[in-house]
């Protein structure tokens, strides 16, 4: 459990006792009847701290001295446990951990009057991101070090990585070999975001920063893309993409068809978990087409369903539609569009035209959409979700609107933090 320094004035302590784990990972304790978040602890602790920033109704919290530990309580397997913002739930042994993922899900049903008896058990995937994001700094002071990692929880500053149990190897490597190279394409002070993808043609590489590269930077990231054997190299300016090197066509393999792969494009992090996803959709769906997939990204879920019949995606994303259209060009069984569903949902008359619907939206939800289907006649709705809170809204819509929830199946794509993953079937 961290702590403050020792000198720390003790008169400007509290004394709290976590009662929960909530939504994000922290344990919830209270203070003169709000909620105080404290980091990295569980049910069961007693600690003296420091209030914080105001946050969601309540208070952060720092941790200054544990007094009593809870049970459930695991060692930590990765040595930043405890600062760095990554992993929130690593101290957690097996047992709490799973109850953790799923009473999160199942409070966020309950809220809307779901029974989450329908939950299914937990599947849970091994580490293993193949998309990360990651903070890049070079410190004013050349006699500190350059720092590559997450940021600390609920702080801006850089926890420097020397391990990471959640990444792919390949992107751990790539990653520490970053932070030689920051000193040779940022400024002192200067800083990056620094987004890692293994794709199907090897590592794609974005860079965000505030500023333009030099030529120097320039020259040193196509060194390094050779040194590293990166695919591409993309740096991302206020306004402006640098298409710094592509040494190959950078491309992901769904269902077999290769799809090109936009700079920062959405992929899901982790590909045992697409698998899973897959599978759930494919299930879910059966025979029944054609099926209209809504928020389609790049298409893993379009060309899986393509295989059994016609099928229609709809995505918002500009670079995204046209890379999907463009692996689809030769899919007699898949048709494309662009459309921003969040502002121009599907109609009952559109939605008439098929026989089961997929949707796959971001962290905020698909209100319009769920709107949309409750009052269609489809008679199976699917849908995939990263955030259990806004899933339950939309669901409450779906059923409302006259559909069952037939099940739902939590996938732990996130391993060790807070984020879960469902897929969920509808039926009338």
């Amino acid at each position: 459990m961290p702590a403050d320094a020792p000198e720390t004035r003790r008169k400007d302590l509290v004394e709290l006792s976590v009662e929960r784990v909530g939504a994000r990972g922290d344990g919830i304790a209270f203070y003169q009847g709000k909620p105080v978040f404290l980091p990295f602890t569980l049910p069961g602790d007693r600690v003296l701290a420091r209030l914080g920033q105001s946050r969601g109704g309540g208070r952060e919290g720092r941790i200054v001295e544990g007094l009593a530990f809870g049970t459930g309580r695991t060692a930590p397997p990765c040595s930043h446990f405890g600062v760095c913002g990554g992993c929130t739930l690593q101290h957690l042994e097996e047992a709490t951990y799973r109850a953790v993922k799923l009473g999160a899900l199942s409070a966020a049903l309950e809220r809307v009057d779901i029974d989450p008896g329908v939950v299914r058990p937990l599947r849970v995937v091994p580490p293993g991101r193949r998309r990360v994001r990651l903070r890049l700094a070079r410190p004013h002071d050349p006699r500190l070090p350059l720092r590559i990692g997450f940021r600390e929880r609920y702080r801006h500053a850089v926890v420097d990585l020397t391990e990471c149990l959640v990444m792919e190897r390949q992107l751990f490597a790539v990653s520490q070999a970053l932070r030689e190279l920051a000193g040779h394409i940022l400024l002192p002070g200067g800083n990056a975001e620094v987004t890692l993808t293994r794709t199907d043609s090897g590592i794609d590489l974005l860079i965000e920063a505030a500023e333009r590269p030099e030529l120097g930077a320039l020259e040193a990231l196509a060194r390094f893309a050779e040194e590293c054997d990166l695919a591409r190299v993309v740096w991302l300016a206020p306004g402006d993409e640098v298409p710094v090197v592509e040494r190959r066509p950078v491309r992901v393999l769904l269902s077999g068809i290769a799809v090109p792969f936009p700079p920062g494009a959405f992929l899901q992090a982790s590909q045992s978990a697409e698998t899973i996803l897959i599978e759930e959709v494919l299930s879910g769906v059966g025979p029944r087409r054609p099926v209209v997939d809504l928020f389609a990204g790049l298409g893993p879920f379009s060309f899986a369903l393509a295989q059994g019949g016609l099928v229609h995606a709809v995505e918002g994303e500009m670079r995204a539609t046209i890379a999907l259209a463009r692996a689809a060009a030769d899919q007699a069984n898949v048709t494309v569009e662009q459309r921003d569903l969040a502002r121009e949902p599907p109609s009952a008359e559109e939605l008439a035209r098929y026989a089961a619907a997929v949707f796959n939206p971001p962290r905020t939800g698909a209100i319009k959409v769920a709107e949309a289907l409750a009052v269609s006649r489809l008679g199976t709705v699917v849908a995939i979700s990263c955030n259990p809170a806004t899933f339950a809204r939309d669901a409450a819509k779906l059923i409302a609107g006259g559909y069952r929830l037939e099940q739902v199946t939590p996938v732990d794509q996130f391993v060790w933090t807070s984020h879960l993953e469902v897929a969920a079937v509808f039926r009338r």
